[in-house]
């Protein structure tokens, strides 16, 4: 058998579609059938953010901290003690650091203002109003019975006459006579003549009724004198109701509604004003030598006493905190690519004919079963997953009356496609058709006995390739 390469390509023009053939740069291989699919458009989801109150920041202080340390310092240098000559003191004062100067940051928070402003809730529309027609009571007359004749008939007059009537007109006539008595032949009828006589018209007369006439308004029509009279028609008066002013649409224009909106707005930022703390000295007494100790010499240690003060630790800080803005979502709808035709793909021959989805339907039942939504997944998801756009059909058997077929054959074929519909395949890509029992593949038609598997056999769901 001749092998054909099948190529479907529909443009779509006003509903309208072509065919048309690959172009001559698409290599295709001889026994194998290609389509060019349709691929859906896609969207996305898009977040518009809608600001309802400005990014600003959050000043947190950290104050200075101090910790506690100790030292030993010289109360009394260390001496030499005479046994001759003490030595001398006198008081006197050591001013020294009891607390370091430090930083003192104060916080001026930021202010903020009440800004307001108008935001649409509801677009401008219109409102229409029916105005009904009105109507007027008018009256009119309606003929119930149509104008006629009647006729009166009278026997016409006649008068007595007599008229003399010619019964036969003058005429000629043969008569044959005998010659006479010197005839010598002898044969009589040579003997005769033959005259030629006048033979007079005859006449009779007979009496006659001739018609007279008819009264005045009276008509002869044969025998009789006819007098026609015209009966008028009979009207009734009726009522009705006519339109008097026409029904109308009036629009009233409702304007678009705002909300007004309030919000903080940032109008003097936060700040931090810096005081500087002076360091805290302390005096502290202790015994200063005068005056040298003489004699015999013995050395006396240092004393030293313990100052206990504060350090500073960690100097005071500030540290902003962002504060982000509020935002509001609006969630609108984005195309993100347009859909149409996307390429060529080879497709398989048997597909471009109908092909069958063995879905065991009950009897009288549109309802998918968990097995015949798995033969669909199977067989016919991957197919339309590829672009490709199919028809849909489906058969019952001649059991039952050709109206419900055809009913419950287009629910069946709908099953299917809502179920894909729900799968995400593109609603444009499938036709569903019902053809109840206009297609079946055997002798099984109405009133012929089948067994059940006859029957089975023309209760089916088939699919085919469109394009």
């Amino acid at each position: 058998m001749k092998k054909i390469i099948l190529f479907f390509l529909f443009t779509i023009s006003i509903s309208v579609a072509s065919y048309a053939q690959p172009g001559s740069n698409f290599k295709a291989e001889p026994g194998k059938c290609y389509a060019k699919c349709l691929t859906p458009a896609k969207y996305e989801t898009v977040s518009v953010p809608v600001v309802t109150r400005e990014a600003s920041s959050n000043v947190t202080i950290t104050p200075a901290t101090f910790k506690d340390e100790s030292e030993q310092i010289l109360s009394q240098e260390g001496r030499k003690v005479f046994t001759a000559t003490a030595a001398k003191f006198e008081k006197a004062n050591n001013n020294l650091l009891a607390k370091e100067g430090y930083t003192v940051y104060k916080i001026i928070p930021a202010t903020f203002e009440t800004v307001t402003e108008k935001v649409l809730v509801k677009e401008a529309y219109k409102v229409t109003k029916i105005i009904p027609a009105t109507y007027k009571t008018e009256t009119f007359q309606k003929m119930v019975k149509p104008g006629y004749t009647t006729y009166a008939k009278k026997p016409a007059k006649y008068k007595t006459e007599t008229e003399t009537i010619e019964t036969s007109p003058a005429s000629t006539k043969w008569v044959k006579k005998r010659s006479g008595d010197n005839c010598l032949s002898a044969d009589p009828d040579d003997c005769m003549i033959w005259c030629l006589v006048e033979v007079p018209a005859t006449y009779k007369t007979v009496q006659k009724q001739v018609k007279v006439g008819c009264d005045d308004g009276w008509t002869m029509r044969g025998d009789d004198c006819v007098k026609a009279t015209n009966v008028d028609p009979v009207y009734k008066t009726y009522t009705k109701k006519v339109i008097d002013t026409p029904a109308r649409v009036e629009y009233t224009e409702v304007p678009a509604q705002y909300k007004t909106r309030t919000y903080q707005k940032v109008a003097t930022p936060a700040r931090v004003e810096e005081q500087k703390i002076a360091p805290v000295y302390k005096d502290y007494a202790y015994q200063k030598m005068t005056v040298q100790a003489g004699a015999t010499e013995s050395a006396v240690p240092e004393k030293y006493v313990t100052r206990k003060f504060k350090s500073l630790a960690a100097d005071a800080s500030v540290s902003d905190t962002p504060v982000a803005e509020k935002v509001i979502n609006v969630n609108t709808t984005k195309m993100v690519s347009e859909g149409g035709f996307a390429e060529w793909k080879e497709v398989s021959c048997e597909l471009v004919k109908y092909s069958p989805l063995p879905i065991n339907w009950n009897l009288g039942s549109a309802t998918l079963t968990a097995s015949a939504k798995k033969i669909i997944d199977n067989r016919l998801y991957p197919v339309l997953k590829q672009g490709f756009t199919v028809e849909l059909a489906s058969h019952t058997d001649s059991r039952g009356s050709d109206a419900f077929n055809l009913q419950l054959s287009e629910r069946r074929a709908k099953a299917v496609k809502k179920y894909l519909i729900s799968k995400g395949i593109p609603a444009d890509q499938m036709i569903a058709k019902g053809y109840g029992e206009t297609r079946l593949t055997n002798r099984c038609s109405n009133g012929v006995n089948c067994s059940d598997a006859e029957h089975r056999a023309n209760r089916r769901t088939e699919f085919k390739v469109l394009k």
